[in-house]
């Protein structure tokens, strides 16, 4: 835009001298018609300037090493013209902060791309606060205030950890509190307080001794995983990639368990592979860090598994 106002004022510069020196009714008539591109412009334009906004296109997560494209897409909310966007796209994360200015046409689906950074693994804010709309001649520009914000979580290849011995695969049932009805059962010689109706009577009558049919069910699991500390970016790619293998081994037995951050962070369950994903962008983001708060969270541990760089 700087380039064409330049432009705009050397021709009038120009005009103004050629008026000067050949005052007649022609060069009356270029110089007048130039003033009038300038009220032109911004009449023309405004209504277009007022209705243009950008929003982030990315994905959630990637792979490292992967490709990844994030995208910011023009979307207009009515039909005028304007000629393009320019904004500053901030690009942060643990490693590095940088700046990138772009120009974007103004028209919908117009979009500007920029390749996601996969070398590392962690998490990529992209955030634009501030957008400028240039008026469809150029001679104008109007800045609007956005909140495009979008962070990209990239995880390093799951990686087994040399402490695997530390994680139980047997599921211990026990039995059912207040007895009742159970897909699962263990048989018992009777004890005094037992009720009646526990009694398993044909087998009773062949031991000729009472037996009782007592239910099991897995007790509500008390798993923690603590993802320690990391200290740069290889540390980090060590840790996340055995939290990886670590979270895939229990979903793959059916164990869920609970996660934080150190032995002071906010503890959430983890019974899926998403929520993983979910509980990592959120936590791994400072801006964004609203963890739910679980009132079922065991106040003890059966067994606690401790995620880190060392060996």
């Amino acid at each position: 835009m700087g380039t064409r106002r330049i432009t705009y004022t050397s021709a009038l510069i120009g005009l103004a001298l050629f008026y000067i020196l050949y005052s007649h009714w022609f060069s009356w008539y270029l110089l007048v018609l130039f003033l009038l591109l300038i009220p032109f412009d911004l009449a023309f334009s405004l209504p277009g300037m007022l209705t243009r906004r950008i929003t982030i296109i990315a994905p959630n997560v990637l792979e490292q090493g992967s490709h990844g494209i994030l995208a910011i897409v023009a979307y207009k909310k009515k039909p005028f013209p304007a000629r393009c966007i320019k904004a500053w796209l901030k690009i942060y994360n643990d490693d590095f902060k940088t700046m990138r200015r772009f120009v974007c046409g103004a028209e919908r689906g117009n979009r500007y791309e920029v390749e996601i950074d996969t070398s590392r693994s962690g998490l990529t804010v992209f955030e634009i606060k501030r957008i400028w709309i240039v008026s469809l001649i150029g001679l104008f520009s109007m800045p609007a205030t956005v909140n495009c914000r979008s962070t990209v979580l990239v995880l390093s290849a799951p990686a087994r950890p040399a402490n695997i011995i530390a994680l139980s695969r047997g599921v211990i049932l026990r039995p059912k509190p207040g007895g009742g009805f159970s897909e699962e059962h263990d048989l018992r010689h009777y004890r005094s307080g037992d009720p009646i109706r526990s009694i398993h009577w044909k087998l009773s009558a062949k031991f000729d001794s009472l037996i009782i049919r007592e239910p099991l069910v897995q007790p509500p699991h008390s798993r923690l995983i603590i993802i320690e500390s990391w200290n740069g970016a290889q540390e980090r790619d060590v840790i996340l990639g055995r939290l990886r293998w670590v979270s895939d081994y229990l979903l793959k037995w059916d164990m869920p368990y609970f996660i934080r951050f150190g032995d002071d962070g906010s503890i959430e369950e983890i019974t899926k592979a998403e929520d993983l994903i979910d509980f990592l962008r959120r936590s791994l983001d400072v801006k964004k860090l609203t963890l739910p708060a679980y009132g079922s969270v065991p106040t003890r541990f059966s067994w606690i598994f401790r995620v880190n760089a060392g060996g």
